[in-house]
Order: C-alpha cells, then structure tokens, then sequence
C-alpha cells in the first residue's frame, strides 16, 4: 500500500463509521447471550471465530470472485458470484442485512466513481435483477478503485469480526482491551484463512455453522433485541 490515495481508500471503506448501516447487525449475538452460550471474552471469542471462519467460506469468496471478474471486464461472474452468496445465507434477517447494506454501499460507490461497471450493477441492484449482496459490492468497488484481493480480504473479514465485537460491548460483560485482543489474534490467523479461502469458487461456498443459524432463527421472532440479528 504505498500509494497514499489507495491506502486512503482502504481506510475510509474499512471504517466502521462507512455509511451503510452495518451498525444494526450483530450476527445473532443477543440471542447467544440470552442463551447462555456468549457470557464472557473467551466464549465471544469463540463466537467470533465461527462467524470470521464463516465469512472467509462465503462472503470473501463471492467478494474475491466480483472483483477479479470486474478487473477482466467479466460482469457475468460478478452476477454469479451476486447469486451465489445468497443462496448461502438461510435465514432471513442474514439475507435482509446482505441486500440493505449492499443495496447502500452500491448507492454510494456509483455516486463516488464514475464507472460503467459499476453503474450498471447500481442499475441491476435498483431494478431488483440482482441481489445486490453487500461483499459483492466491495469486490466492484475495490477492483474500480485498483485495492488488492488482500486488502479486500481483510476487509471483509474485519467488518465481519467488528459487528460482533461492537456489539459485544452493549451486552456482554467484555472491555474494549478484550475485544482488541480478539482482532488482534484474528489479525494473526488471516494469512491462513486467506490461503484457505483463495482457491474456492463461488459453487464451493460453505457456511457449516448450524449452531449460529439455529441463534439467528430463534432471534427473528425474539422479543429481547438491540440489533436486527
């Protein structure tokens, strides 16, 4: 990342503040915690860990696929990969938060960057014909704007640990210091969660996480809710 405008970039699409209403989401945390499973810094960082695992299966494989379609001017497989990572997500509130944040991160990205790719896509995405998946999003925008597969990568794996950890800190007894040191040790392992997910093809997605998608089942007809799952 030596170019200072690109290295800007990265950062203003990772912040957390990004305007896409990631914030809403916790990936079913409440509904752990009130199961009793998610009590304190080890168990979130166990829950942690199965959610970033999930996403490096899913959401950076169809991320990665979009982006390297989008650099060989290949639009039909960034609507494969579009297509494909839905058809991962089982439930419905998973499904919702991939259209809405996606849906948000195409309106900015075609508003920022003038680029026919990614105008087309914005069309694809208002007209319904497309998901519009929020990961698929980020692989568009990142190729258009010249940032690596790693720096894509990280990306998606740091949003996916962030929303859990942020929300975390509104209803389990963790400090920011316990939080930090899960990113920190998810910053360790990313090499290798990279090289597990780089040959994978949108066909070979997998998200084997029955535990988690029974949590977010149960939390869509909750009554006790912070987050939208």
């Amino acid at each position: 990342m030596n170019d200072p405008m690109r290295f800007m970039q990265l950062l203003q699409f990772a912040d957390s503040a990004f305007p896409i209403g990631s914030f809403a989401f916790s990936d079913g945390l409440e509904t752990a915690v009130a199961e009793g499973l998610v009590a304190d810094a080890e168990t979130l960082a166990g829950y942690t860990d199965a959610i970033v695992r999930r996403t490096a299966h899913t959401d950076a494989v169809a991320a990665l696929h979009a982006a390297h379609g989008a650099r060989c001017g290949d639009y039909p497989a960034v609507l494969e990969a579009d297509g494909a990572l839905l058809r991962t997500k089982l439930n419905d509130e998973a499904r919702k938060m991939q259209r809405r944040t996606g849906r948000k991160l195409t309106e900015l990205a075609a508003t920022l960057f003038d680029d026919p790719m990614l105008k087309q896509w914005h069309a694809d995405v208002r007209a319904e014909r497309t998901p519009g998946c929020c990961p698929v999003a980020q692989g568009l925008l990142y190729a258009v704007c010249g940032l690596s597969d790693e720096a894509l990568f990280a990306t998606i794996l740091y949003g996916a640990a962030n929303r859990v950890l942020n929300a975390a800190l509104r209803c389990v007894r963790v400090s920011h210091i316990d939080t930090q040191r899960i990113l920190t040790d998810l910053a360790r392992r990313i090499g290798d969660l990279a090289a597990e997910a780089s040959d994978l093809e949108p066909e070979d997605m997998y998200a084997f996480t029955p535990q988690i998608d029974l949590l977010a089942a149960l939390h869509e007809k909750g009554t006790g809710r912070l987050f939208m799952n």
